[in-house]
């Protein structure tokens, strides 16, 4: 697993020179959002990443599962996925759930999606709590609600910065760059 963080303040620009390397690389790319509870906003997150693919001009398949890792096998959506989002609430429990899904996915040949797996925390983290040692980009607790309240599909996101840091560490391990 890679140690990183994904620098606050990432810009639209920033997340587009990243999508320009990485159609140097490939022609596309498969994210398979995986949530460790199915009251988490998770499609509206998938849904969310694959607009902004989008926008990039980027072909890029954003999938959904979870929390069933069985079920998400047999359906294959670990093998097409370049880049896991595992989507999760701060605290023990949820880290507890994310090392289980690790380990499962290391015991069942699926080290590299293991080693490309951004943890997406909704809600704030204790300042004092240990960072994980993966890529995580914390989204706000109100992810959901923002786009309930507004009646439109997902108005923030040009604006947002953390809709830019998702997208924006989604291509870091794409390019090769989570590494530090």
């Amino acid at each position: 697993m890679r140690a990183s963080k994904t620098p606050a303040g990432v810009t639209a620009q920033a997340v587009s020179d990243r999508a320009k390397e990485f159609l140097t690389l490939r022609s596309r790319l498969g994210v398979l959002v995986f949530t460790l509870d199915t009251h988490l906003p998770f499609f509206e997150i998938a849904e969310h990443l694959a607009e902004q693919f989008s926008e990039l001009n980027l072909a890029a398949q954003v999938s959904t599962s979870g929390p069933e890792r069985v079920q998400t096998a047999l359906e294959g959506k670990f093998s097409a996925a370049d880049v896991l989002v595992v989507v999760g609430e701060p605290g023990p429990d949820s880290e507890d759930q994310l090392m289980d899904l690790v380990q499962w996915l290391l015991a069942n040949g699926r080290k590299a999606l293991a080693e490309n797996l951004i943890f997406a925390v909704l809600g704030d983290e204790r300042p004092d709590h240990p960072v994980p040692a993966f890529n995580k980009v914390a989204l706000p607790r109100s992810y959901f609600a923002r786009t309930q309240h507004s009646g439109l599909r997902l108005p923030w996101a040009a604006s947002a910065r953390e809709s830019w840091e998702l997208v924006g560490a989604v291509l870091d391990y794409a390019v090769g760059l989570g590494a530090e």
